[in-house]
């Protein structure tokens, strides 16, 4: 029995780790979690929020993290810019150009469904819906 008390120590610390390490892990990163509503963060080839939902009036505030990667960004889908498509003006067209660090505001003035693409990164998609 003595013998087994010596282990007992030893046996307790690693379930304890492993639980702290699953519960920080969990947390996550702040961009994902306490973004507000009308922000979209964006990492080095990705939206980290797919989709937003803001009523008519409202601004998208599009965040490029630090040290991540230029992007354009414009209505469409899959990396290709919708040249005849209507919707704010800085996503008209070829979009506007935001480098790492930066945030750039664009107001949605109509209601309606804008899908907002990257063609730098196609795989990079947005749906912004308009109330």
């Amino acid at each position: 029995m003595h013998r087994n008390l010596k282990k007992a120590p030893l046996v307790l610390p690693l379930p304890l780790l492993i639980l702290t390490l699953g519960v920080a892990a969990c947390g996550g990163t702040s961009a994902t979690t306490n973004a507000p509503a009308n922000e979209v963060d964006m990492g080095a080839a990705n939206f980290i929020q797919t989709s937003r939902t803001i009523t008519a009036g409202d601004s998208i505030h599009f965040v490029a993290e630090q040290g991540g990667a230029t992007h354009v960004l414009c209505i469409g889908k899959d990396g290709g810019c919708d040249a005849g498509a209507t919707g704010p003006q800085d996503l008209t067209g070829q979009g506007f150009t935001i480098q790492p660090g930066e945030s750039h505001d664009v107001q949605f003035d109509k209601a309606g469904v804008y899908h907002i693409t990257c063609p730098i990164h196609p795989s990079m998609n947005l749906v912004v819906t308009v109330r």
